[in-house]
């Protein structure tokens, strides 16, 4: 009973203090006589009296104590399980909380990490995507540099290339115009050699001209003259015409033929002594210069009368 007593403490409390009260109700009943062995005896005798009395009371009231004791222990017992049960209950529902606590914090953090992740991502995804339009803005202004460089070059060799025409041209030009000069003062020289070639050439065939008129009169002369040394006039009376004679002859002087042209009013003893003559005087003279041999030659025979 003490083990359970001690098991609960304020069961054994309350017991101790029935006790005390008890103990003091006694002692205050007590007769306190002039004889202390009377009052010894008497109060001996009160004393098992009273504990008698007192031990059935105190058993009862122990049992009754003890019965509410129990009932109390039972319900301090219930109360403790509800409140152990609600303490539990509040633990499990704290630990619950704290889990639900640490499951949001759980899920905070990880949301916080996934958020920070997603930040550092988008982050890095922004540095990235700001790294590449940097790299491609760079890559496009090198680009544009490059375009401009190539512009710039184009250019200047386009203007080379132009300043060289141009040069080419201008040299062309001064060329042309030196090759035309050149050509003027050529054709000109030419000219001038031409026109005195020219005027030498006829210079010279006009003194050929003039060397050949005065040999060819001279051949002609000489001709007509050697015929009418031949020529025996015929003595028949009246006027003698004037005759053209066509006289073809051959190399050497050589007469081959003798015709008559105009020769009007001719009798034919006039036109065979002509003929005649011309034969007679075979071997006809030659010519000063043989350019001037012809084959068929033409003499006006007139009589030594009319010349």
């Amino acid at each position: 009973m003490l083990s359970e007593l001690l098991k609960h403490p304020k069961a054994l409390l309350i017991s101790i203090v029935a006790h005390i009260v008890l103990l003091g109700a006694f002692l205050l009943n007590a007769d306190f006589s002039s004889d202390p062995n009377l009052h010894r005896q008497g109060e001996v005798a009160k004393t098992v009296k009273a504990k008698v009395v007192n031990s059935q009371q105190l058993d009862e009231q122990k049992r009754r104590k003890q019965e509410e004791l129990e009932a109390k222990r039972q319900k301090e017992l219930e109360k403790k399980k509800r409140v152990e049960a609600e303490k539990e209950k509040a633990e499990a529902i704290k630990r619950e909380q704290i889990e639900e606590k640490k499951r949001k914090l759980e899920a905070a953090k990880k949301k916080q990490e996934t958020a920070g992740k997603l930040a550092e991502a988008k982050k890095k995804a922004e540095l990235k995507k700001k790294q590449e339009a940097e790299v491609k803005r760079k890559v496009e202004q090198q680009k544009k540099q490059e375009q401009a460089e190539a512009k710039r070059k184009a250019d200047q060799e386009r203007l080379k290339k132009l300043e060289q025409e141009q040069l080419a041209k201008q040299k062309r030009l001064e060329d042309e115009k030196k090759k035309q000069e050149a050509e003027k003062r050529l054709r000109a020289e030419q000219e001038r050699k031409r026109q005195e070639a020219e005027l030498k050439a006829r210079l010279e065939a006009e003194e050929t001209q003039r060397r050949l008129s005065s040999l060819r009169d001279a051949y002609q002369l000489a001709i007509k003259q050697k015929i009418e040394r031949n020529w025996r006039q015929p003595r028949e009376s009246g006027k003698m015409p004037d005759c053209e004679v066509r006289v073809i002859q051959g190399p050497g002087g050589i007469i081959l033929k003798v015709t008559f042209g105009a020769c009007k009013g001719g009798s034919p003893t006039y036109r065979r002594s002509i003929e005649n003559a011309v034969y007679k005087a075979e071997p006809l003279p030659r010519p000063g210069d043989p350019v001037l041999f012809e084959r068929e030659l033409i003499i006006l025979f007139k009589t030594p009368a009319d010349n």
